[in-house]
């Protein structure tokens, strides 16, 4: 990258000594003949990365020059070239934060090798602190190894790169591995209409596509899409892509508000991205293992461990909320003859075709799990007594009508008890609810089969 200099000196003659001096080394240079030029310049032009001022000048002098400049733009480097009688000067200049200086006449060797040595001494500053910045960016991502939901990671990462860089607001979509219940939009730094409106557009599919990021500071979508209130403009955000095993699952703007990003800044915010991705991994596989020690292996149902984890969270969360929570207790009728006729490998294909119908046949937020054997659980969050009962009898309908076995080249007509209880009235904890949808399924059996029983009849039957 060409080195910009501005040159400060009131006498002509000098000024293009020291600039035809430095242009022959390769570094892009300006010149002016006074101070405040100097300073009207540096205000109103693009960073200068070296200012050479003489050091005696009429008006402002070299000494309030440098000043001037460590307040207003302290990243710029400052060499004071003065006269033999004013060396002492010089030493105060560095004192006060100049980086060099040079004595009058000085020769173009001198010159280009004083300025090249502050440069060089600026490059490992800036290697220093950006090693600084880095380190700093690992030890903040550090938290994010101790994600194990995939849900976590990327508004843990959003909190992150903000303070890491010093900005405010920021948008980050998952356009797969969304959490469940979620649509995989997270917004910081937005106040509430703002965030609102924002989101609305996103879910339109109007704003913020992964797929459109090309490289940085791309994939906000044209200015003109977006809602005035959200004070955004399309080229003021550092677009970094989230991939898992090579395929694009999401992305994180990060807003400028004003101030551009340099490469130091891109780097760090690099690093806490291949952290949050790394996180990724390490939480879908904590997933995959969960989900394998939870799941049955021949219907690929949900097997009774988390059935008894999943029905005592929603007990509990039941009683917080004071919601109620229905249980189907489901019992297949005579399934031992389809497996002496057909053999337990076709038995095993027929249960499986059981767990998808029961699948199918309920919310997503409800648990459907192989109990054991040929029974299977069913939890029903947010579901009353009633409510739960016309569930039951939909698939009890479904499993009559149903043929099975159609895969093995036979047609099986089944048949299924069920038994309903429900949260509060029969029960308070999980135990009392599967003891009683067990014993109500029981109860259809003993009248006939092909029955659905609530826990009510239970109590009748006994009087």
């Amino acid at each position: 990258m060409q080195r910009r200099i501005l040159v400060v000196d009131d006498d002509r003659l000098i000024r293009e000594f020291v600039c035809d001096a430095l242009r022959d080394e390769g570094f892009d240079v300006e010149a002016v003949a006074s101070g405040p030029e100097a300073l009207d310049t540096l205000a109103k032009r693009s960073p200068f990365d070296l200012l050479l001022t003489d050091l005696s000048m009429r008006g402002m002098d070299g000494i309030e020059l440098l000043e001037r400049i460590k307040l207003e733009h302290p990243k710029t480097d400052v060499v004071i070239l003065t006269a033999y009688a004013s060396v002492d000067s010089a030493l105060n200049a560095l004192r006060l934060g100049a980086s060099d200086y040079l004595i009058k006449p000085a020769k173009p060797p001198e010159i280009v090798y004083c300025v090249q040595r502050v440069m060089l001494r600026r490059d490992v500053l800036d290697e220093n602190q950006s090693l600084r910045d880095c380190v700093q960016a690992l030890e903040a991502s550090r938290v994010l190894t101790s994600c194990m939901e995939t849900s976590d990671v990327l508004p843990m990462a959003l909190d992150i790169l903000l303070r890491v860089l010093g900005r405010t607001r920021a948008v980050g979509r998952l356009v797969s591995l969304s959490p469940q219940n979620s649509d995989g939009i997270y917004l910081r730094g937005f106040v509430e209409p703002q965030a609102v409106a924002l989101r609305a557009q996103i879910e339109r599919g109007k704003l913020f596509e992964p797929l459109g990021i090309e490289g940085p500071d791309r994939g906000i979508g044209s200015s003109q899409d977006l809602p005035a209130s959200l004070e955004i403009d399309g080229r003021s955000a550092l677009a970094l892509a989230l991939r898992l095993d090579g395929r694009l699952i999401g992305a994180i703007w990060i807003f400028a508000d004003g101030q551009s990003f340099d490469e130091a800044e891109r780097r760090a915010a690099d690093l806490v991205v291949s952290q949050a991705q790394l996180a990724m991994v390490n939480a879908e596989r904590f997933l995959r293992a969960r989900e394998k020690a939870f799941i049955d292996d021949v219907t690929d149902l949900y097997n009774a461990r988390y059935l008894f984890s999943a029905l005592d969270r929603e007990v509990t969360r039941a009683g917080r909320s004071q919601s109620e929570v229905s249980v189907l207790f489901l019992d297949l009728d005579r399934f031992k003859l389809v497996n002496d006729r057909f053999g337990h490998l076709v038995g095993s294909r027929v249960l499986r075709e059981l767990g998808q119908l029961f699948h199918r046949s309920v919310r997503s937020i409800d648990v459907v799990g192989r109990y054991g054997g040929d029974e299977f659980t069913i939890v029903l969050v947010d579901t009353a007594h009633e409510s739960a009962l016309q569930v039951a009898e939909r698939i009890r309908v479904m499993v009559e009508e149903t043929p099975f076995g159609t895969v093995s080249g036979i047609k099986l007509s089944l048949t299924v008890s069920i038994g309903v209880a429900t949260l509060p009235q029969h029960g308070g904890d999980r135990e009392r609810l599967l003891d009683l949808s067990d014993k109500a399924m029981y109860l259809g059996k003993s009248l006939g089969r092909n029955r659905v029983c609530s826990a009510d009849e239970l109590s009748v039957r006994a009087d």
